[in-house]
């Protein structure tokens, strides 16, 4: 019989609050996992003190000196053991049954299995919505995050499009996340899971479905203020930008590549900055700061994407040279 270890990774900045109910959680189902990391950013308040009340469950403690949920993700799991990494939000509360669901959907869809997602209810919003469930991802990062089964299966009939996940409620299998290389952490925040939902799926591992949703408890940090109130306009722009360039500049025509980018862009950054000029009072000064900020992450978004792009046809360029010379000399 096949039997799966599983480590739990937790990242966390400045919640001390709300990780108190996080660990609360987790100590009521820890029986159902072998290890327990804890990976600490660069945190202000009372996170340490918090998470010595629950020592005696937590197996690594790591700290790393920057804001970069892919990099911290990394660390965690270069120090893990197990064979299925849960990588636990700390804004975030799964059902006591959570790693038995997953371990169920990796044991049956077998060693193709890369990853398991399932949906994510939204707490903080009156009627408890759906916030993912079934959701896609195009090769320009483009996103539908609730569909139903159907719908789902509609968007992977068509081309540049594939199965995603979101990060509050996913595990993976170790061996692909190191055999695809780990998480790119130029996404210091948002569209990391895409990324490597993408890659996994490039890599041959499959992107599976698991009937468990999670509470996500949305709180406020360095990238918002509240729900709708982001402020990493910097991150949003730059990472759908390289995003773009890494995965659909290769494979979608130039013009239309342009005209979608675009306008995801538009959709994505300067039209929500507007909105919030009217629901959150914003002012002119934080207006054009945040739309600054968004040029911005364009351009260094672009610059990097191109560099990566680049480095990826000179690669291809090689393999191709040597073919070439292989022939030629009949071997």
């Amino acid at each position: 019989m096949v039997y799966y270890s599983v480590s739990v990774i937790i990242c966390t900045v400045n919640r001390n609050h709300f990780l108190q109910y996080v660990m609360d959680a987790v100590s009521r189902w820890q029986y159902s996992f072998q290890e327990l990391i804890v990976v600490v950013g660069p945190t202000f308040d009372d996170t340490e003190f918090v998470l010595s009340e629950y020592k005696s469950i937590i197996d690594k403690t790591i700290f790393i000196d920057q804001k970069n949920v892919s990099a911290a993700r990394n660390l965690g799991l270069k120090a893990a053991s197990g064979d299925i990494i849960f990588y636990l939000d700390d804004d975030v509360i799964p059902p006591d049954n959570w790693i038995e669901k997953h371990l169920q959907i990796h044991l049956q869809q077998g060693a193709n299995c890369g990853c398991v997602g399932g949906a994510v209810i939204d707490k903080t919003k009156p009627s408890f919505s759906l916030q993912f469930d079934c959701g896609v991802n195009s090769l320009l990062s483009e996103s539908r995050p609730v569909l139903s089964a159907d719908a789902q299966h509609d968007y992977l009939s068509k081309p540049n499009w594939f199965r995603s996940i979101m990060g509050a409620n996913a595990s993976y299998k170790r061996e692909a996340l190191v055999k695809i290389g780990y998480f790119d952490e130029f996404f210091e925040y948002f569209l990391e899971e895409t990324d490597i939902c993408l890659r996994l799926h490039q890599a041959g591992y499959r992107i599976c479905n698991v009937n468990a949703p999670v509470e996500h408890y949305v709180q406020p940090s360095h990238n918002r203020r509240d729900r709708q109130y982001l402020t990493c306009w910097y991150s949003l722009a730059k990472n759908t930008t390289y995003f773009a360039l890494k995965h659909g500049f290769p494979r979608i025509p130039l013009p239309i590549f342009a005209i979608r980018l675009t306008g995801l862009l538009i959709y994505r950054c300067l039209l929500r900055i507007l909105r919030l000029k009217f629901t959150h009072n914003l002012s002119n000064y934080l207006l054009f700061e945040y739309i600054q900020d968004s040029i911005v992450g364009v351009r260094h978004g672009w610059k990097a994407g191109i560099k990566l792009y680049n480095t990826q046809s000179r690669k291809i360029a090689k393999v191709g040279i040597k073919q070439s010379k292989l022939m030629l000399n009949g071997e």
